[in-house]
């Protein structure tokens, strides 16, 4: 049975034009460096290619057949689809699946709907089940429509519920992600705040809160070389934000 008729029905897949078992060498998946098929166009490796609902590539990278192309091109519609009924709550468990399997233009898409409305995505179900790889290109933006103090509060809820699922210590868990918030952007009292209650749930390394402190103490953005100081684009101004010496742009 032909899976999509090239006469009538659905339109055609670029595979058509090829019989079945035919190999794809110009412009398709060919064998990488340890003989592992990648695609020429993305460069990835198996299971899948990076083409996504934008991508330019339409082969999939675990085989050149045919066949291998009708399963690729199906994959990138439900890319598609996916893409273009994107909301909050869908929006953090697309994520994840952009991560696991590396399609990297869903990530992007993905990244950019919550960086666009980060306070609803942090309440969802979807962002407290998210893995640490995928936690992390989101606190390393700038563009996040978020304040610094509820995004760590979200880190928080985030590791407690990995700590509970993985039975490990809450420190434990957030230790891949927590390096990327950016405590000195908190006022003294927010960070008098979180030291206080980092004492009695240990979260932040003790380190790391110091480098916020110095940032206050010499009042400049480097005193403490490799704490963030960069402003998100929903960071709540601050009096002390004015000796910080990277704005957010």
């Amino acid at each position: 049975m032909q899976l999509l008729p090239t006469t009538s029905g659905p339109k055609a897949g670029p595979w058509d034009a090829q019989p079945r078992g035919t190999k794809l060498r110009a412009g398709g998946c060919l064998p990488g460096s340890a003989g592992v098929p990648v695609c020429q166009q993305c460069q990835a490796a198996p299971p899948l290619c990076a083409g996504g609902a934008d991508s330019g590539c339409g082969i999939w990278a675990g085989g050149t057949t045919r066949e291998d192309m009708e399963i690729h091109w199906r994959f990138r519609l439900c890319l598609e689809f996916v893409v273009k009924v994107l909301d909050v709550e869908l929006v953090c468990e697309a994520l994840q699946v952009a991560v696991t399997f590396g399609l990297g233009p869903l990530q992007e898409r993905c990244i950019a709907f919550i960086e666009t409305h980060t306070q609803e995505a942090l309440r969802t179900r979807g962002f407290l089940e998210l893995s640490a790889p995928a936690l992390l290109p989101l606190l390393r933006s700038d563009k996040l429509c978020v304040d610094e103090a509820e995004l760590v509060l979200a880190a928080r809820s985030w590791a407690r519920v990995g700590a509970a699922v993985l039975e490990r210590p809450v420190a434990e868990v957030a230790a891949p992600v927590v390096r990327e918030l950016r405590l000195a952007l908190l006022a003294p009292a927010e960070l008098s705040a979180l030291e206080e209650q980092n004492q009695r749930e240990p979260l932040i390394p003790v380190e790391q809160i110091v480098e916020a402190w110095k940032c206050h103490a010499l009042r400049r953005g480097d005193a403490a070389r490799g704490t963030p100081c960069r402003r998100r684009r929903g960071t709540l101004p601050r009096e002390h934000h004015c000796f910080l010496d990277l704005p957010f742009k």
